[in-house]
This record gives structure tokens, C-alpha cells and sequence, in this order.
């Protein structure tokens, strides 16, 4: 084992409790960043209640039974430090960052925050009001109403990327209580499936006794699983207008459920067909015919959305003027039909290979980026070695390999399109 690589440089610790702990020792700078994650997101919200995995998450630092919200933003700000959780599909993202030196209160604090939340009833109705407030700006924005109505094509309303009316999301959101909190949180969060990744300039031994003096003998809620059964294609294209008044662009949306998790053995030569497909609007095959050849819009791309722990859709989304809005359909479709027929051209597969090898390399710089990536490689059970691995994965990927992910993973006539804005058609 190369005496270099995170594999060898990596301690991976598994307590009792269930929370594993991953550590970077990084002597570069005297910072260091947490990333974890915590299965306790949207997908396991009860019936009725959208919007309460992602409050529970934001509560977690409006005060502890300890200390109020002030107390504990005061004490990391001091220092310069953060701590901060965010609610997901699957899971509540954990991040913090510090100076090496303040780095064993950052750990306090995490841990005073994750197990004795206060959920204050006050605390609670203005984050209510804060959702709600976004909630209704979405609705005047054109690309997410675009999304929203595609998703409740393709999607039933019991998986978790069905996006119901804003009417119902404000509906459940008001009715949300402290005790709707206190029950989520008491049944989802846990040490069972919390996942913490440290890197910077620490003992590996010495944070390893941090977490063990804090959250070590930390129980809470067992593990929940994930089973979501994987979203058929429709058998046929639909097409659906949100009509949306005194908008001078339109947004069009075009898509289909993708059958992509993190899981599937092609996942990365899925993720490069879609780079050169349309992930740049740039320099992918959508960028340069629709925006720069044509001059139809100033943005397209496409993306695999939340191909993660869940397949969730493949989306192509493009901003044009409302005279342009079928031949950019068209167009695309187009686009996409020729790259099916006749896959990816060598060039565009090394440029691809090369640039995804760089972002991952560049991204891996930084403390937070190490952090981010073992949470991640931990979170998928890739293992710690998957990040050594990764560039000779990606450069070994053929073109043989990305024209099956094409033809597997993109299915332009069975889409669905989704226009919205000021339009008749």
C-alpha cells in the first residue's frame, strides 16, 4: 500500500453505538473540516407531513437544552468556527470547520447539538414562516414550477421525488408542531447511521477520544433503511404547460425517472455521458449546437438529479425566448437521438476523462474536500481506497462502456416536457 494514498493515511474507526469516524491527518494548515451524514431525511417523512425531516434538521441549532441559539453562534463566531446541518433527500448533511486549535469545542458543540436539541416553540414558528416565504418565492420562479410539474408526472406522490403543490407543501408545513419534531427526531436520529469524516491538522487518536467522550455512548434511534423501488420509464412522452403570466423567458423542462443510483456498476460511465451530453453549457453537445451555434439560449444543461442512495430524474433544462420554445425542443431532442445512435466520439471521452480527473484532484486540496469525499466513499460503501482508485477508474472508462450508459440511461421519446411561462402554445 502506497505509504501516500488516503487509504494508508486514513484511520477509520467503528464505535459501539454504530457512528463511524474517519480521519485525515492533514499538517498543511492548522484548520480543520468535518463532513458526515445522517439517514434521517425527507424520504423517511410521514404521510402528511412534507417539510419535517428538513425542519428537524434546521432546528438542531436553535439552542440546546443547555444553551440558546445566541449562545452557541456567539461561541463558534468567537473563533471563527461553524457547525451546520441541512436536510436532504435521503439524509442531514453535517459540516463544520475550525481552526485546529478550537477544534475540541467545535466537537462539543456538534455533539450538544445532535443530542440534546431544545426545539423551541418559538424558534419553530419562524422557521415556518422562513419556509413558507421560499416555498412562495419558488413558485414565481419559472424553472422550479418547470421541475415541480414534471416531477408530479413521473414520480407518485409516495416517493420522494414527487414535489407536491405549493398549496399542500404550505398546508403541512404550517401544520407542523414541536411534537411532530420531538417524534421524528426521536425515531431518526442516532449514532447508528451517523457518519463523521475529519480532515486537517489533528491526531487521528486524539479526535477519535473527542468523539468518544461526546458522542461515544450516544444511542438514539437504530439504523432505518432505505428501500425504494426503482421508478419504470412511462410508455409514452407527455407534454404539460404551467402557465405562469408576465415572465419574458420561458423554461422549458425536459425528462424522464433515470434509473441511476450510486449503487449501479455504470454509474460513472452514466455520470460521463451526461458530462458530454450537456452538463457544461459551455462545452457540452447541448451547449454548443443550442446556445452557441444557434443562439436559442444563454443556458442549457442536463443532469443526473439525486442519483444517490434513490434514482431520482434525469433532467434537460433550457431558458429561451417564448418564439423559440419548440425548435429548441425539437432541437434537443434531436441533439440527444444522434448521441444515442452514434455515442460519444473519442475526443469528447478524453476531454471528459480529463477534466473529471482534475475537478476530483482540485476538489481534494482542501481540508473540506478531503472531509467531503471519505464521508461520501463511507456513505456508499465504497471504502476509503475508492479515492485512490478513482482517477485510474475514470481514465480506464471506454467508449464501448459510455455508449451503453447512453443508450441505457437516456431516453428522449418517452420524456416527459414541461414548459413554463407566459405561453400559449
Amino acid at each position: 500500500m502506497n505509504a501516500f494514498s488516503f487509504e494508508a493515511r486514513t484511520r477509520r474507526h467503528q464505535f459501539a453505538s454504530g457512528l463511524t469516524l474517519l480521519v485525515l491527518e492533514n499538517p498543511a494548515n492548522p484548520t480543520v473540516s468535518v463532513a458526515g451524514y445522517l439517514k434521517a431525511g425527507a424520504y423517511f417523512n410521514p404521510p402528511g407531513k412534507h417539510g419535517l425531516a428538513r425542519t428537524t434538521a434546521d432546528m438542531l441549532t436553535k439552542g440546546t437544552t443547555r444553551r440558546g441559539k445566541l449562545e452557541i453562534a456567539e461561541s463558534l463566531e468567537s473563533v471563527g468556527a461553524r457547525v451546520n446541518f441541512s436536510g436532504n433527500t435521503f439524509t442531514v448533511s453535517v459540516s463544520a470547520q475550525s481552526l485546529s486549535r478550537d477544534f475540541p469545542g467545535v466537537v462539543a458543540t456538534l455533539a450538544e447539538q445532535l443530542r440534546e436539541p431544545a426545539f423551541p416553540a418559538e424558534e419553530l414558528a419562524k422557521l415556518k414562516q422562513r419556509t413558507i416565504a421560499a416555498i412562495q418565492h419558488n413558485q414565481e420562479e419559472t424553472r422550479a414550477r418547470a421541475v415541480e410539474k414534471l416531477s408530479q408526472l413521473v414520480f407518485a406522490p409516495e416517493s420522494p421525488f414527487h414535489q407536491p403543490p405549493a398549496e399542500q407543501l404550505i398546508a403541512e408545513v404550517e401544520s407542523l408542531t414541536t411534537d411532530d419534531v420531538r417524534e421524528f427526531y426521536r425515531g431518526r436520529y442516532g449514532a447508528a447511521s451517523l457518519i463523521l469524516a475529519v480532515a486537517g491538522d489533528v491526531r487521528a487518536e486524539e479526535v477519535r477520544q473527542l468523539f468518544a467522550d461526546s458522542l461515544g455512548d450516544w444511542q438514539g434511534a437504530p439504523e432505518p433503511r432505505v428501500a425504494l423501488p426503482e421508478t419504470p420509464l412511462q410508455d409514452a412522452p407527455q407534454r404539460a404547460l404551467v402557465l405562469m403570466k408576465d415572465k419574458a423567458n420561458i423554461d422549458v423542462v425536459i425528462g424522464h425517472a433515470s434509473g441511476l443510483r450510486r449503487a449501479n456498476p455504470d454509474y460513472l460511465a452514466a455520470v460521463l455521458a451526461n458530462r458530454a451530453l450537456g452538463q457544461s453549457t459551455l462545452s457540452s453537445r447541448l451547449g454548443l449546437k443550442v446556445r452557441d451555434e444557434m443562439g436559442l439560449t444563454y443556458g442549457i444543461n442536463s443532469t443526473f438529479a439525486e442519483s444517490g442512495l434513490g434514482d431520482g430524474p434525469f433532467l434537460i433544462g433550457v431558458t429561451v425566448a417564448p418564439e423559440n420554445v419548440e425548435l429548441a425542443i425539437e432541437t434537443t431532442r434531436q441533439i440527444v437521438e444522434e448521441y444515442i445512435s452514434g455515442g460519444i466520439r473519442p475526443d469528447e471521452l478524453g476531454d471528459e476523462q480529463s477534466s473529471v480527473v482534475g475537478s476530483f484532484k482540485v476538489g481534494l486540496a482542501t481540508n473540506a474536500g478531503m472531509a467531503s469525499q471519505l464521508a461520501s466513499a463511507e456513505l456508499y460503501g465504497l471504502g476509503v481506497g475508492y479515492l485512490d482508485r478513482f482517477p485510474d477508474l475514470i481514465r480506464a472508462l471506454t467508449k464501448a462502456e459510455i455508449d451503453a450508459a447512453i443508450r441505457k440511461y437516456f431516453h428522449p421519446a418517452r420524456a416527459t416536457t414541461v414548459i413554463a411561462g407566459t405561453y400559449e402554445g
